[in-house]
């Protein structure tokens, strides 16, 4: 779990990296990170804009579960005071969003 931790805090760095590059960026976006439970290989850091190759902005991800309990592994590395968790089910497996609540257009 040490190096699942350390994994997830270097994700929420890149976010928060990110999150500052993005306010200059100039147009609507939307970032996230996804953490797996049951695959690290599947945590990662997301930006999506609208683009002219699909109508698909903003990503509506269905069933979030935004009054989700946040996993112990991973609580105390964030302040839930600037970011909103959310729970959802993908195929088998538990997937977690991250998202400013303050940053860039919800999911």
């Amino acid at each position: 779990m040490k190096i699942r931790r350390q994994h997830i805090k270097a994700h929420i760095a890149l976010y928060n990296s990110l999150l500052e590059k993005l306010e200059t960026l100039g147009k609507p976006y939307q970032s996230w990170v996804k953490l797996v439970d049951e695959d690290a290989g599947l945590d990662a850091v997301y930006i999506h804009t609208p683009n002219p190759n699909e109508d698909n902005f903003p990503l509506k991800i269905e069933n979030i579960n935004w009054d989700c309990t946040v996993p112990k592994y991973f609580k105390d590395l964030i302040n839930l005071n600037e970011f909103n968790v959310g729970h959802y089910k993908w195929e088998s497996n538990n997937s977690y969003l991250i998202q400013s609540k303050n940053n860039g257009v919800k999911l």
